[in-house]
Parts: structure tokens; C-alpha cells; sequence
């Protein structure tokens, strides 16, 4: 039923616009090593069908003919006796629509199967992007498809398949016949693995889709093939990054010159010294101005060349007279910081952006932006913001956004988070977000990086680091909505999108995707804040203790979407909590209900003896105490004293082994609660428990920190990152 060839030159095909005949199609296909059905073309169809057997496949083969099925270009289950009639019939059809058929390709008929899709298309700095869906209505109606970036490896493509609403069917599900992964999974690889056929295609083919490809219970085979060619402009060469030998004068500087403040006003670079002044930078600040002799009350240097040697400069000058500003003698300024705008993200700047590298490039100095912020570094006590977060952490972030840097700042810090360092990239012309992510991945005082990008080309740089990045990495993506996906010739072209790709480059990279601003602080501090070492847990069972029938319902419901189970608890648990002799009105068997009258025993160290006697028996994943505190406050703190405060202390000290423990603190609405709730969330963060304002947040970040913990367990024991 198939037939497979040596790879003919990908050169032999015939140069022009639009689809790659499919004969032709074929052929690089048989190349690849990748199974078609036997077939050949000619302009007369029973010359093409010498040789085949059984039913058989007409189709034409026309320059103008795109969509074939469409146009009744397509005839299945044809028997040789009435090639000639069909061949007639559609010849007449399609002339009626203005298409020539030019020759017919006669294959014979696939044996029944599965339908799937496997497609292709180049992305801009991203290149070719695989797609793999189920065929038929549920890519027609449904879009039922994954994404991923090429070159794939096998885990790849079976965490794709793993995406698929469908994916039961393809196993089998409901009494139907299990396909041939493994020779699916083969024949994506052929397409988009290390060697695969993409890889050898010239600039000029810009989407491939096979549509369908059968696969039955024995092999995979694609019954459909359509190569699109598109007249594209070259995409510029990768810029080969120039790595630094010590970004440690960036985070760490000790001299720091500052252009563009102004000897008799306020500006921006003039409050930039004052607040370092203010936040007791310990090193040297020397003001560059042409005419000054002091600027904030610093002595000030006419130029970089008489400033010396410079770790950092900070810029904010009009964008035509950067270049000239920062000339200095080679090796002196390591680091230039440009504010300004007025660069590449705006066509009269690109020129001038251009320039400004290559410049900085001759005399050494790294530049980062142009349009950009500036950098924090908490232990320099370095900041571009009045008023900093200075608690040295372990948490670094690199955003394309200057202002979302500052947001990240500011609520970070009332988040609870600690920072290493914040640096915005702005138009990353110089130093990019992969260069900085390399760099604090070897950096032992940061344990968790945080990155905000805009451009898919940053993260497939990012992604070309490593399918190992040994570290957590969050990822908030701006522009991720379905607007990405494109008019197209083929299916993949169509159903790509920024909204897909990211998380494919997600899943490769073994990256957390974060959705929104709070979630992508939720989990920074949630993989700062516990304990990563040791085995991954084998299931998704959790357990919920709280106060609260109605809310432990929501709760489940909650976790459910998020892929975790709440499975009764073992009778012998149930048992030995009960013998605890608690007040009665609780629920024991999971979720574990107790009123407030049951969290006063003890004063509060009674929620510790039921945990401790759930992990001694039970292996949850996730442990999730939810509190309201109003209700706790308002009912017992009278009488009891501080029931919350040792309720969290209680929980903590509860034996882990290997469950990770949440906690989510709630409010009954009342504005007294929110301050009593923020101490409450500073003691949990301080003991190793990460707080949470509802359930639903904390189900999310818990499947993003038992994915890493699963991706990195399985690259330690096979080098290879898979899908839970």
C-alpha cells in the first residue's frame, strides 16, 4: 500500500508561486522516508494506474486547482474500468470553475483509519511550527490541534498528542481500534524532527499540510499532501550573541555614570541620582554633563572619557545624540543602559539603533534597550524606581516592558516577593532575554527567573538555551490572543496563532505559562517559597481542611479544572481522626470540613493533628488548608486567642513527605480583615507556605510547580523532558 524512494534533490522542484504540485509533494515525501500510497501521474489516467491494485484514487493535478476535495477534484474508490469515465466527468466539472487539468495522479486506496492532521509553517523568529490535530469535523469544527516548534524530539510529539481533546480515540476509547502511535509519532519526526524533511525545504516553502494521514492499528501513511510557496522576504540572519564574561557589573556595580540630567531642572535621569542617593548606593555616581561642574550634588565629568572606568551607565538623552554621548575609550563603560526611545521601535530609528550597537560593539560595551527602564538590583541597591524593594532574593525577572517592570516591583513587593534583580530590555538591540536567562541560570544567588516577552523570537531564543533549563522559569507573554492566526493556504497556517505557540514554546521549554500579571507573581513566590527537592508526586490527588461545606464543594470543583482529584480518604484515616474526639458538625472524609468550633481545639494545633494523621496514611500531591479568617476572627479570637496565627503555625509543622502544602486565606468583606489577612500571609510565607486568595489561584500554580518538578525528574533519569 505504500511505496518509499531515495530522497530526489529538494532543488528538482520546479521554481514558481503557489502549491507544490502534489506528485511532486509526494515525492519529497517518499524521501523523507515518510509512507505515501503507490501512485503516479499522468495525463492519461490508466497510464497512471499501471500497476496498481484494487480500489483506486483520482485525482487532478492542475496549476490553479488549490482545494481539490472542494472543487470535486477528487475521486476515492474508483475501480479501473471507470478511470476514463471520471476522468472525463471531473475534467468537464472543474473546466466549468476555469481550472486545466494539466495530468491526473492515481493512487491506490488507502486502507480505513484513523484521520489526522500534520502540518507545518514558518513563523517569523520562529521558524517552522509543527501542528498535529485529528482530522476530519474535529479540525474542520473543533481545531482540535497542537503545536510545536521545530526540531521536535519523540517526547515532543507525544506531549502534543497528549493536548488533543481527542486523543482517547486514537488509544482506542469505546470499544474503537487502537492506532499506531509509535509510527505517528515516527512520521511527525520525519517531517519536523532533527533531520526531518522541514529542515531541508527551500526558503520559498512556507506551509505543508498532509490531510488526512491514516493511521491504522499497523502503520501511518499520508493519503494527502500540499506544499504552499509563498513569495516571502528573506528573514534577516540570526544575530550571534556576543556573551559577556561578567554580568556581575551589571547587577553588582560599583561605578555608576548618569547622562542626561540637567544642571538647573528635574528630569528624569536628575531623580534617577537622587533616588540612588536616597537608597544609599555605596558606590561611586559620577553625572556626565558637557557644561556642569555638579548635578545633584556630585561632581560631575564633561564625557566618558574622563569618567574612567564605568560598570553601568544610565542614559536618558534624546535618541540622535546617544551614540556620540557614550563614545569612550575601548573597554571602559562595560554596560550602557539607553532609556531613551526613538530607536528600532520606530522606522526613522532603526538606522540610528543600527549604528548605536555597532559603535558600542567597537569599544566593548554592551548596550541594553534602547527604550527600556533600567535595571534593580536589590544587594547593589540599584533601582529605577523611588523608594525600592531592597530585601535581597533570589527571584530575578527580564521584561521587554519598561512599565510593566515597575508593576512586577510594586506588587511584587506587596506580594511578599524578594528580588535579585529586575531588568527591562526594552528593544533588546544588543542584550537579549536568552543572553540573561543564560546568565542566571549559572548564577548561584538566583533560584527562580522570571521573564515577560512580547516577541515569540525572544522565547524561541530562550527556548534554544536548553530543553533543560535546570531552574524555574515563568513566563507572562503579552500578545496572545487568537488575532495572531492568519488567512492561509493550508489548515496549519490558518489555525496558527501567538495563542497557541506560546504554550507549545512553554511545553518545550519546560517553562510555566502564567495568564495574567497575579498569576505570574503567585508563582514566582510559590517555587521561591517551598521546597523543590525530591521525587515528584505519582498522582494528582489533593486533600482540602478548611472551615466550610459550600466553599470545600467550589473548592473541588476548582481543582478539577486544573487536573487534580479530591478521592475519599482511607477508612482507617477517617477513623483515626475521629478518635481525636472533635466537637461534632465536621466532614472527615475529603474534603475535611470543620466548623469553627473543631479549629478552636487547642487554640488552633488541632488543624496540625488531623494533617499530621492525613500524611502519615495518605501520599496527596497538594495539601490545601482554606481559612476564612473573618469567621475564625470574629468567632473565637475572644475567647481563644489567636486560633489563625496558630492554626498556620500547626499546619506547617505537619510532616510533608513530598506533599506540597498551600494555603488560602479569605476575608468575610469587611476592610479590617485585609490587614489581619497580610500579617497572617507574611508568618505562611515565612514557615514555607504559600498563600492564596482562593482556591481556583492555588490549583493553578500547583499544576505549574508539579509540572516542573515532573519535567525535571524525568530529564534526570532519561535527558529527555516529558509530559505528566
Amino acid at each position: 500500500m505504500t511505496e518509499n524512494s531515495p530522497r530526489p534533490p529538494v532543488a528538482a522542484l520546479a521554481p514558481g508561486a503557489g502549491v507544490v504540485p502534489e506528485p511532486e509533494a509526494k515525492d519529497l515525501l517518499r524521501s523523507a522516508g515518510i509512507a505515501v500510497p503507490r501512485g503516479q501521474a499522468h495525463a492519461d489516467p490508466l497510464v497512471a494506474a499501471q500497476g496498481l491494485h484494487g480500489d483506486l484514487v483520482l485525482k487532478a493535478v492542475s496549476p490553479t486547482l488549490v482545494h481539490k476535495s472542494d472543487a470535486g477534484g477528487v475521486r476515492v474508490g474508483v475501480a479501473r474500468a471507470d478511470l476514463a469515465a471520471e476522468a472525463a466527468a471531473m475534467t468537464a466539472a472543474l473546466a466549468t470553475h476555469g481550472h486545466r487539468i494539466d495530468r491526473f495522479l492515481v493512487e491506490e486506496k488507502a486502507a480505513p483509519g484513523h484521520e489526522v492532521i500534520v502540518g507545518a509553517v514558518r513563523t517569523p523568529g520562529v521558524g517552522w511550527v509543527v501542528m498535529l490535530g485529528l482530522g476530519g469535523v474535529f479540525v474542520e469544527v473543533f481545531a482540535d490541534v497542537a503545536f510545536g516548534i521545530a526540531p521536535l524530539t519523540a517526547s515532543d510529539v507525544t506531549a502534543m498528542l497528549s493536548e488533543l481533546k481527542g486523543a482517547a480515540l486514537l488509544r482506542g476509547a469505546r470499544g474503537g481500534t487502537a492506532a499506531d502511535l509509535d509510527a505517528l509519532v515516527s512520521l511527525v519526526l520525519r517531517i519536523g524532527g532533527d533531520d526531518g524533511l522541514l529542515a531541508s525545504l527551500p526558503p520559498e516553502i512556507t506551509e505543508v499540510d498532509l490531510n488526512p494521514v491514516i493511521v491504522t492499528s499497523e502503520h501511518a501513511i499520508a493519503v494527502d499532501a500540499r506544499l504552499v510557496r509563498s513569495s516571502i522576504e528573506e528573514e534577516p540572519a540570526a544575530r550571534k550573541p556576543r556573551p559577556h564574561s561578567d554580568f556581575g557589573r551589571l547587577f553588582r556595580p560599583r561605578t555608576i555614570a548618569v547622562l542626561g540630567a540637567s544642571a538647573t531642572g528635574t528630569n528624569l535621569a536628575n531623580r534617577y541620582l537622587a533616588d540612588l542617593q536616597a537608597s544609599g548606593f555605596p558606590g561611586k555616581l559620577v553625572p556626565v554633563h558637557p557644561s556642569a561642574d555638579r548635578i545633584e550634588g556630585l561632581p560631575a565629568c564633561r564625557s566618558l572619557r574622563e569618567a574612567g572606568p564605568i560598570d553601568y551607565a544610565y542614559v536618558a538623552l534624546p535618541a540622535k545624540v546617544v551614540p556620540d554621548a557614550l563614545d569612550a575609550a575601548p573597554g571602559t563603560v562595560a554596560f550602557a543602559q539607553v532609556v531613551s526611545s526613538g530607536f528600532g521601535e520606530v522606522p526613522e530609528g532603526v538606522e540610528l539603533e543600527r549604528d548605536l550597537v555597532a559603535r558600542m560593539a567597537a569599544q566593548g560595551t554592551r548596550v541594553l534597550g534602547p527604550n527600556c527602564l533600567g535595571m534593580h538590583s536589590s544587594a547593589a541597591r540599584v533601582s529605577f524606581i523611588p523608594d525600592p524593594p531592597l530585601q535581597p532574593g533570589r527571584i530575578a525577572v527580564v521584561s521587554q516592558s519598561g512599565g510593566l517592570s515597575v508593576d512586577i516591583l510594586r506588587l511584587g513587593e506587596a506580594r511578599g516577593l524578594a528580588f535579585h534583580s529586575v531588568t527591562s530590555i526594552g528593544n533588546s538591540s544588543d542584550v537579549d532575554a536568552a543572553e540573561l536567562v543564560g546568565h542566571l541560570l549559572g548564577d548561584p544567588d538566583v533560584d527562580v527567573i522570571g521573564l515577560y516577552l512580547e516577541s515569540l523570537a525572544a522565547g524561541k531564543a530562550v527556548l534554544d538555551l536548553s530543553r533543560d533549563l535546570g531552574k524555574p522559569v515563568v513566563l507572562l507573554a503579552g500578545g496572545r490572543t487568537a488575532a495572531g492566526s492568519r488567512a492561509a493556504t493550508s489548515h496549519t497556517g490558518a489555525l496558527t496563532g501567538n495563542h497557541r505557540l506560546w504554550p507549545a514554546l512553554c511545553r518545550q521549554a519546560g517553562i510555566a505559562l502564567a495568564d495574567s500579571l497575579e498569576e505570574f507573581l503567585d508563582v514566582l513566590l510559590t517555587f521561591d517559597t517551598v521546597r523543590l527537592d525530591g521525587p515528584p508526586p505519582e498522582t494528582r490527588d489533593a486533600v482540602l481542611f478548611g472551615n466550610g461545606g459550600g466553599a470545600s464543594v467550589l473548592a473541588t470543583d476548582a481543582l478539577a479544572r486544573h487536573g487534580f482529584s479530591v478521592p475519599p480518604l482511607p477508612d482507617q484515616t477517617v477513623a483515626r481522626i475521629e478518635a481525636l474526639g472533635l466537637p461534632p458538625g465536621n466532614g472527615l472524609a475529603n474534603p475535611i470540613d470543620t466548623p469553627a468550633g473543631t479549629l478552636a481545639v487547642g487554640g488552633g494545633t488541632v488543624a496540625g493533628d488531623v494533617l499530621t494523621l492525613v500524611l502519615e496514611s495518605a501520599s496527596p500531591s497538594i495539601l490545601i488548608t482554606h481559612l476564612n479568617v473573618g469567621i475564625i476572627q470574629r468567632n473565637l479570637a475572644q475567647q481563644y486567642g489567636d486560633v489563625t496565627g496558630t492554626i498556620i503555625a500547626s499546619i506547617a509543622g505537619a510532616p510533608a513527605n513530598g506533599t506540597q502544602q498551600f494555603l488560602v486565606l479569605k476575608g468575610d468583606g469587611r476592610p479590617d480583615m485585609a490587614d489581619a489577612i497580610a500579617g497572617y500571609t507574611r508568618q505562611a510565607q515565612l514557615l514555607g507556605l504559600p498563600v492564596f486568595g482562593t482556591v481556583d489561584e492555588a490549583g493553578r500554580v500547583a499544576r505549574a510547580l508539579l509540572d516542573f518538578q515532573h519535567r525535571r525528574a524525568t530529564t534526570a533519569s532519561t535527558g529527555k523532558a516529558t509530559q505528566p
